[in-house]
Order: C-alpha cells, then sequence, then structure tokens
C-alpha cells in the first residue's frame, strides 16, 4: 500500500469565532495504559475500506491478539461507520471517504487510488482553526478547547492554547535536553528534568523531537500483514504522525485525577506523550485527536453513512416481472383497444412480449378489465409509453448478485457475465441490482465474436450521450449482424466503443447474451448509470 502526505495549511492569523456546543464528552487522552481487547480479530465488516483495515491491522492486530505489548496506534476498533466528508479535490465526486479511530482519521481522497490512503492534519486544523475542505479550501473555526493530555476536565493543555506555539522553534540542539515546563500562564522556568528520554535525538522542520518520542515513532515489533507476523517497523513515522508543530514541554496534568509530570509534543496528526510513571510499553502513548477532531467538528456525534451516490439508488428499485403467456401484446395504452408501438428497421419497439421474457415494470396503472376485476396493467417503457396486461406476468425476485472477485473503493458498478446482473456499490456496500444483457461470445468465430470485455474499466467523460443511434455488427448492411438503431438512451461508455446504454428492442434481460458486446441495460437503470461521474469503476467478471 502506498501512504500519502496531506498538504498542511498555513497558519491563519484572523479566526471566525463561533461557539460550538460541545454536547457529547468524549474520553480524552489519559496516561493509563491501554489494554488488549478480548477478542481474537476485528471484524472486517465495521470498516469502511478493506485498505483501512489493513493499514489497522498492520499495527493495531498485534495489541488485539496478545503479540504485543505497547499503546495504540489507532484503537481497538473504528468509531463508528465510515461516511464521506466533503473535501473539493478528491475526485470523481468531490468527497472523500473517511472512517475515525480514537487515535486519529483514516481518508481516500482519490477512489481510483484506494490504496493510497492519507491521515489527515487534523492535530493542525484543531490547533489553528482551519478546517481543512479541500487542498487549498479552509473554512474558519474557533480552535478547540479541548485538552491534549490527561483527564477531559484538565484546562491546560488545549489544542486552542497551542496556537501561539505553533511553529515556534526554541532552537533546540541535537543532545540537549527538553526541560521547559508548559503551564497556561505561558513558559515556565526551566526545571530539572534529566530523564534521558528527553534528550533531543533529531531535528525535523526546526522542531527538536526527544528520544522518547523519535525511538517511538521508529520502533520496530510484531506487525500483521499478508495473514502472517513479521517483526518490522510499527509505522511510518512520517504518515502515521507528520512532522512536530510545537516543541516538545513538559507539562502538569490530572491522570486518573492525580497530577503527574508529562512530556507532550504536537505533530501535523498526531499528539505525543510520554509519562515516565507508566509501565513500559506504555511511556509513550498517542493521544485520543480522532476524539478530540470529533468532538470539535461534529459536536461528538458521527454523521451516517451519506454516500455521494445514495441519493441516486435511495428510492424503491423497479419490481421486475416475468411472461407467464405465450405471446403478450405490448400495448401503447392500458387496454386492448390501444394499438401496438409503431416498429421500423431503425426503431424496432417490442410489439409483442413471449413466455419467459423478463420487465422491468415502472408503475402500475388502472385500466381495461380483462380477468374478472382485474384492470392492472404495468408500464414498462416511457416515451413512448408501453404497457402490458399484469394478468399475464408474474412477479421475478432477482437472484443474489454474484459477489465479485475484487472489492474497488467509492462508487463502482459490478456486472456479472454468467448472471447476466448488473449491480451498483459504495466499497462494500450494495445499493443496487438488475438484470443485463451482455454480448454474446463466439470464440470459434472471431469475425462474429461479440463478447462483452472483462476487466477493470472507467465510465468515460469525453462523450456520454443522452441519446444517440448506433451502428455495428458489420461493415456491410446486407450482412445480418450489421444494424443500426436510433434513439438508443443514456449511453455511458467504458472502453473503446463498448457502453452501458438503455435497450428498447427486446426483454432478454437476466437470461442469455444478445448484444454486439454493450452491457443493454433497461433504459430506467442506465439512467441510473448515466447519472454517476466519468471516472466511476465499472468492473466486469464472468
Amino acid at each position: 500500500m502506498t501512504f500519502l502526505a496531506s498538504k498542511a495549511p498555513t497558519k491563519p492569523t484572523i479566526f471566525l469565532t463561533i461557539t460550538l456546543s460541545l454536547t457529547v464528552i468524549l474520553n480524552s487522552l489519559t496516561s493509563t495504559p491501554a489494554m488488549a481487547a478480548n477478542s481474537t480479530s476485528q471484524a472486517i465488516n465495521s470498516f469502511a475500506d478493506p485498505n483501512f483495515y489493513n493499514v489497522w491491522q498492520h499495527s493495531d492486530q498485534a495489541i488485539v491478539d496478545n503479540k504485543a505489548s505497547r499503546s495504540w496506534y489507532w484503537g481497538p476498533k473504528p468509531l463508528g461507520d465510515g461516511f464521506y466528508e466533503e473535501y473539493s479535490d478528491s475526485t470523481p465526486y468531490g468527497s472523500r471517504l473517511v472512517q475515525y479511530f480514537d487515535k486519529s482519521r483514516m481518508e481516500i481522497n482519490d477512489s481510483s487510488k484506494p490504496e493510497a490512503i492519507t491521515n489527515g492534519l487534523i492535530v493542525v486544523e484543531m490547533i489553528t482553526g482551519a478546517l481543512q475542505k479541500g487542498d487549498a479550501s479552509f473554512e474558519a473555526r474557533t480552535p478547540a478547547d479541548i485538552s491534549v493530555a490527561g483527564d477531559p476536565g484538565n484546562a491546560f493543555p488545549t489544542y486552542a492554547s497551542l496556537n501561539k506555539y505553533y511553529n515556534i522553534s526554541l532552537g533546540y540542539q541535537v543532545g540537549a535536553t527538553v526541560q521547559t515546563t508548559l503551564a497556561s500562564t505561558g513558559i515556565q522556568p526551566q526545571y530539572a528534568f534529566n530523564d534521558p528520554q528527553a534528550k533531543i535525538a533529531t531535528i525535523q522542520h526546526n522542531m527538536g523531537i526527544p528520544a522518547a518520542f523519535w525511538n517511538f515513532l521508529n520502533k520496530t515489533g510484531p506487525v500483521y500483514n499478508n495473514g502472517q507476523y513479521t517483526d518490522a517497523l510499527i509505522n511510518n513515522w512520517l504518515f502515521s504522525t507528520g512532522y512536530p508543530i510545537t516543541e516538545a514541554y513538559w507539562t502538569k496534568v490530572k491522570v486518573a485525577g492525580k497530577e503527574k509530570d508529562v512530556l507532550f509534543q504536537a505533530f501535523e496528526r498526531r499528539i505525543l506523550t510520554y509519562t515516565p510513571s507508566n509501565p513500559d510499553g506504555y511511556k509513550v502513548e498517542m493521544g485520543n485527536v480522532g476524539q478530540h477532531y470529533v468532538k470539535w467538528r461534529y459536536q461528538g456525534k458521527l454523521p451516517a453513512y451519506n454516500s455521494p451516490i445514495l441519493p441516486i439508488f435511495a428510492g424503491t428499485q423497479p419490481e421486475w416481472y416475468e411472461v407467464t403467456s405465450d405471446m403478450l401484446n405490448v400495448r401503447t395504452g392500458p387496454g386492448t383497444s390501444f394499438p401496438n408501438p409503431t416498429q421500423t428497421d431503425v426503431l424496432p419497439y417490442l410489439q409483442q412480449l413471449y413466455k419467459g421474457n423478463h420487465i422491468q415494470a415502472l408503475k402500475t396503472v388502472k385500466g381495461e378489465k380483462l380477468d374478472g376485476a382485474n384492470d392492472n396493467w404495468l408500464q414498462f417503457y416511457e416515451n413512448p409509453d408501453l404497457f402490458v396486461y399484469s394478468g399475464n406476468v408474474k412477479k421475478l425476485t432477482l437472484p443474489d448478485m454474484p459477489t465479485p472477485p475484487q472489492t474497488f473503493s467509492g462508487p463502482w458498478v459490478a456486472v456479472s457475465l454468467s448472471k447476466q446482473m448488473m449491480a451498483v456499490y459504495d466499497g462494500p456496500k450494495l445499493l443496487y441490482k438488475s438484470l443485463i444483457s451482455s454480448g454474446v461470445s463466439r470464440p470459434g468465430d472471431p469475425t462474429r465474436d461479440f463478447s462483452t470485455p472483462t476487466g477493470s474499466f472507467k465510465i468515460e467523460g469525453s462523450y456520454r450521450p443522452k441519446s444517440q443511434a448506433m451502428t455495428g455488427g458489420a461493415s456491410d448492411k446486407a450482412n445480418p449482424d450489421y444494424y443500426r438503431l436510433e434513439q438508443v438512451r443514456n449511453v455511458s461508455y467504458f472502453h473503446e466503443d463498448y457502453s452501458i446504454h438503455g435497450t428498447y428492442w427486446h426483454a432478454s434481460f437476466g437470461i442469455y447474451p444478445r448484444s454486439h458486446g454493450c452491457v443493454n441495460a433497461t433504459v430506467y437503470d442506465a439512467g441510473l448509470i448515466y447519472q454517476l461521474k466519468a471516472g466511476t469503476t465499472v468492473f466486469i467478471y464472468m
């Protein structure tokens, strides 16, 4: 997996004052050692994306499985479900999938590169009050008046109080010992803290990092990768923590009601604390900045799942029906007095349906009674409006969508050729499923092999016609494979001349392949796909 750094905002000079209603109090960082959970593994279905799970497993699975005695890098599990946050530079929907943990946040900025997880400059945001909504887009808020260390009720130090020390270097040199104490009244006279763990081990971005923190950031130990444990670097420190944005300071805070000396330092993504009185393995801990950020940005209550495509697919899915009579006339109105639709070579609207055909009912309307009191007619096409009598069909229960062999981040479309089905997912969440008809495969006859290509593709954005004429099959009009069809609606190209498009000339959806390579969907379903943004993944598999 690839770890990318987010872009840091510059320090604002003016803040918009906003009163935050902190209605839910979350646990702040304490120096009490983090204990391993009782379960032997953390369920993957609690993670919004498999890549989030992989990152979490690398460092924290060993704690859950009692393979290591150390403090959490993320926390025992996510704080809640994943959801989408506004981020103008995320592609293709202008929002990004995020999930919060005790210690931080994971995010996917580009759904085409889900392995490129970023970690959020959330400490910078809480100290400066600049809530980041794009690479160069910020919303001004009041810095977070939330304790960074010790008990939740500690009045100091808070993120807001660190604003005056943000990016302020004290000029430390490697080997110097941090003795500076910070209190609510400011920097205090130096005390005799001669702890060797407080010696500066490195200078990063003009800030000195004490040995306690530098050793922690570069610590090796049991990590979980590809189903097994190995001893390796527990975390890439630049990815997980970022650069320091304050110097390290000693401070006095209450921990479980008792006052203790704690060394702390703010980094772009995390707060680190060193408590000499803690047992080995837990002297250095990452602060609960994920909890703190949720409290600051969302008043302690995480938003509900909110996929950017949920409004498209949140409505009731049209019901499918199977024709039960040997032949069923298609009418232009709800009664036998209405004629069949006009059919031409280039507009071959269905005039009859046959036993076993599948239709998708857009609505049920009242019309002519044919079987006793039954006056229900099903409309399955619009413009022109086409109807069939409900007494000659039966409801069709859609089968389960075959599990795709691969899962993608963000919204994506799956097409199963073996089951002649199409589904829309958001990550692992199934939002919608339906029936399609794919290309006719003739591998022994290359000139007449119209197989639908398999693999991972993207909906193209350069040409997405709402309606177009399609010509193909053969160059010679006398060839039986030649076709020309007018008013093909809701066309979404995903690879060369292959597209998902609406179909009005057959009702073989979910039955057998029928097309010259495209994915034939109902006009309604193709209209839903048409609303997905260019760049959305289309994954086609057997």
